[in-house]
């Protein structure tokens, strides 16, 4: 692990220093993906989407007539 840190480390940290939105926006989507993934459901049924209603009846139909 030594070795790999001390070859990878600066290149990271430069990457970092060069694109700090781009690494903060990694990170969130990762963060909110893995939230949405592990998210204990515990209310309803698991039929919605993370609490998110998207309403409509199951039927398929996108509402018209």
């Amino acid at each position: 692990m030594g070795p790999l840190l001390l070859t990878w480390g600066p290149r990271i940290i430069g990457y970092v220093r060069e694109y700090p939105w781009r690494v903060f926006a990694a990170i969130l989507v990762l963060v909110l993906l893995m939230d949405l993934m592990f998210r204990k459901r515990s209310r309803g049924s698991g039929d919605d989407f993370g609490g998110l209603d998207f309403g409509g009846d199951g039927d398929g139909d996108c509402g018209g007539d």
